[in-house]
């Protein structure tokens, strides 16, 4: 969990914010493990959604700032500490689908193994996320991709996530089936070890675009798993996120007869010639 300094003050945020939000907007039962600081109050922030925390000294804060093409600037005020499974119950240990998403190396090691889950997702950034000493966020090249990634289905990874004249996506395909590239308005690139896809995206007027790739990647896993269709699931993905944009945090997240309904109109759009899929 993270706040998100904005002009208007602090705003609950983190992947852990965006996906449980958008799992329970498409009908799902979500369930977060994370780790924050005194003064978060997960009940408050992640209403109806059972948050099984470890404290730290601090919660995680970042300054999110964008220029041009959506490049994003972030500063890091500070770091909450890693992340443990001590505090998830047996019961939590086996879900459907489960995601890993760190956002400055609270993810120590291999955790997938630990769970027994049919679908598993990652969020790469915060494993390729480097900090000067004012906070300024950059990339950087993953140190131990192969340990992090055991067990993984699906990697997800934003078009300004990795450093120039690194490895590039394909090649985390060593690791994983799937990567999936998200690429704002534009869509994403979803490569597989077969072949590579562009999914269009549906672009709308963008209010705040922080957390669009972790709504992404939940409603990507979601959909995954309930028709086994990685085009698709990008396609849905891409509208769930599409909603996301059109709000300040979690406040604009579509529910799934939205999604759908911006399905149809991506399609539309796409048989128009609008785009080229």
């Amino acid at each position: 969990m993270t706040w998100d300094k904005r002009p208007e003050g602090d705003v609950a945020g983190g992947s852990v914010t965006y996906a449980t939000a958008t799992a329970r907007r498409l009908g799902w039962e979500a369930a977060a493990l994370t780790t924050c600081g005194p003064e978060f109050d997960p009940a408050r922030e992640l209403p109806d959604v059972p948050v099984f925390l470890h404290r730290s000294p601090a919660t995680t804060r970042f300054v999110n700032e964008y220029g041009p093409e959506g490049v994003r600037h972030q500063v890091l005020l500070s770091r909450a500490g890693p992340v443990h499974v001590g505090p998830l119950p047996e019961a939590w240990r086996h879900p459907d689908v489960l995601l890993l998403a760190p956002l400055a190396g609270e993810i120590e090691g291999a955790l997938a193994p630990t769970f027994e889950a049919e679908v598993v997702g990652a969020v790469a950034q915060g494993w390729v996320r480097d900090f000067a000493p004012d906070g300024a966020v950059s990339p950087r090249e993953w140190r131990d991709p192969g340990a992090a990634l055991a067990g993984v289905h699906v990697l997800f990874v934003s078009q300004h996530d990795l450093p120039p004249g690194g490895p590039q996506p394909r090649d985390f395909l060593t690791w994983v089936p799937m990567v999936v590239v998200t690429r704002g308005w534009r869509g994403a690139v979803l490569h597989t070890r077969d072949a590579t896809h562009e999914v269009p995206g549906l672009p709308r007027p963008e209010v705040d675009p922080t957390g669009a790739g972790d709504v992404f990647a939940s409603a990507f896993l979601v959909r995954y798993y309930e028709t086994g269709d990685a085009l698709e699931s990008a396609a849905f993905a891409n509208c769930a996120a599409s909603c996301a944009v059109e709000g300040v945090g979690a406040s604009s997240l579509g529910d799934r007869a939205e999604v759908l309904r911006r399905m149809e109109q991506r399609q539309r759009l796409v048989e128009d010639g609008e785009w080229d899929e």
